[in-house]
């Protein structure tokens, strides 16, 4: 597994170049669209960087909600949120798209609508199941903590099995299978990540796969071999 990481590290240097590049060309991406019954709220739109989440831009919204966010183009696939208070919607971004997005405020991290993106359909549906991952397992503590741990252990196989078999595997190279490497749940006020090699063997196979699929499709994309800054992140927290 050392290895993959290593393999994936290889290229970080190239980010910088690729994005300096890309925003010589004025070329944007786009994220727009209306957040309802939010009036006065302010609406951030952030991206996931390797020291966190840093604010691009932001919007006080009107009764209307409206928003229109601008990035330089990316060359290969980056993850950003749109955000009011602890309300997140996940959006990958990997081209010049443009994506539209609606929602209701303040349930807009379950209630939202995605148009224009393939990608960000699955990671809205991978998002919904990890919310509901996450309120399953925080009612077993509550309600049979004697017992929680195994019975946990018994939904989170579970659910890595309906996610590598039907969304990893399936599309290895897609940007939303790499958004499901990194989802976790909060145990014992802990955050434990679903596919953690460290912990499972069998996660070497997952990771392995997503790994390889994109060193190819964006060695060939870029004639180089490229890393995201969410790649960074898993190298650093599974040495």
């Amino acid at each position: 597994m050392k290895n993959i990481f290593k393999t994936l590290v290889a290229g970080a240097f190239l980010i910088g170049l690729t994005a300096f590049m890309s925003s010589c060309g004025g070329e944007k991406f786009h994220v727009e669209g209306a957040i309802s019954n939010a009036k006065d709220s302010i609406l951030y739109f952030e991206h996931n960087s390797l020291t966190g989440f840093t604010t691009i831009d932001s919007v006080k919204l009107d009764d209307k909600g409206a928003f229109s966010f601008a990035s330089d183009k990316v060359n290969n696939p980056e993850f950003y949120r749109l955000r009011i208070a602890g309300q997140i919607i996940n959006v990958a971004i990997d081209s010049m798209e443009t994506v539209k997005i609606t929602a209701t405020y303040p349930q807009m991290a379950t209630d939202y609508n995605v148009n224009g993106s393939y990608e960000n359909e699955k990671i809205k549906e991978l998002a919904l199941k990890q919310i509901n991952l996450q309120t399953q397992c925080q009612a077993l503590y509550d309600q049979q903590p004697q017992v929680a741990d195994s019975l946990v252990e018994v939904l989170v196989q579970a659910y890595k099995k309906d996610v590598s078999h039907n969304y990893i595997f399936k599309e290895p190279m897609k940007a939303y299978s790499y958004f499901a490497l990194f989802q976790y749940i909060v145990v014992n006020n802990e955050a434990r990540l679903i596919f953690n090699p460290a912990i499972d063997a069998k996660d070497n196979k997952v990771f392995g796969a997503v790994a390889t699929s994109w060193d190819a499709f964006y060695l060939i994309q870029n004639v180089g071999r490229t890393c995201t800054t969410l790649q960074l992140r898993v190298c650093k927290t599974t040495e």
